[in-house]
């Protein structure tokens, strides 16, 4: 058990930082009806890192969060000021479109580099996770606090834009500017949580834990509440499967994480279907 802890503490302390902020931006991702939103900003990020690299930046330079912060940022301009709420063509096809062309830049940048397939698949699986550092730590409690303060200081009116938009503008609210705050505040946690778990790690962070808390029926906070307590508890059980059987933490989460919300989503269908036999 001591050997444990003393290997997963520092991965463990990282998953709980993502589990506390990535719920809460979930929520207004969920009711924007914008799923991929993360998958696509978490992939340009990813670019901003290939440029990076090829341009001869080690992995732990600050070369490397700069490239990769600004490319998200601009990611977050694009969807916030180029797209238009009432266009014909749906927010999230726009959003499919840039995660596919930020993935192929990713690939064809990548292409002919020594360790480009390496650092794909870390991209993607979050290898590094399991290896995560005590300034790796640092620099995602940093920009996590911020974007956690602005979420709990901004709340309505971001959950105002996000459910009712119509009704924020008719009360004056410029929704593009605070649709450019609210995914600025994406990208900084997405530029964190990209380099230390992945992708597809960040995408399940995200994403699961407020869709089971929801198929559960809960509401309000107490849907907050419920995706953190099954967030850490996915984590726990992550990082002692990945410890015993030599496993990647990051994609031993993520599979975790599609198990319990399939598990939650049938439980859930068996009750509709007979709410008398519970």
């Amino acid at each position: 058990m001591i050997a444990f802890f003393t290997v997963m503490a520092l991965p463990l302390l990282a998953c709980l930082l993502m589990v506390l902020i990535h719920p809460p931006l979930g929520q207004h991702v969920l009711a924007r009806g914008v799923i991929f939103v993360d998958l696509a900003l978490a992939q340009i990020a990813a670019l901003g890192a290939s440029l990076a690299l090829l341009l001869g930046h080690e992995p732990h330079d600050p070369a490397m969060y700069i490239f990769s912060f600004a490319f998200a940022l601009g990611g977050a301009a694009l969807f916030s000021f180029l797209w238009d709420r009432h266009h014909s063509v749906l927010q999230e096809a726009f959003i499919g479109i840039s995660f596919a062309v930020a993935t192929a830049g990713t690939l064809l940048m990548l292409a002919n580099s020594p360790h480009g397939a390496e650092h794909v698949q870390g991209i993607l699986s979050g290898e590094s996770l399991g290896w995560v550092t005590k300034q790796d730590i640092f620099m995602m409690a940093i920009p996590y606090s911020l974007v956690g303060l602005f979420l709990f200081l901004k709340h309505r009116t971001l959950f105002f834009c996000s459910s009712d938009p119509d009704g924020a503008t008719r009360q004056g609210i410029s929704l593009r500017w605070w649709d450019f705050f609210f995914y600025t505040a994406f990208a900084f946690v997405v530029t964190d949580s990209v380099k230390v778990a992945g992708v597809l790690a960040v995408f399940s962070f995200l994403i699961v834990p407020m869709v089971c808390a929801t198929l559960l029926g809960f509401k309000g906070r107490a849907r907050l509440f419920w995706s953190w307590g099954i967030g850490l508890a996915v984590c726990l059980l992550g990082s002692v499967v990945s410890y015993w059987k030599d496993l990647p933490m990051g994609a031993t989460i993520v599979g975790l994480f599609g198990a319990i919300v399939a598990l939650i989503s049938i439980s859930a269908r068996i009750r509709r279907v007979n709410p008398q036999g519970m």
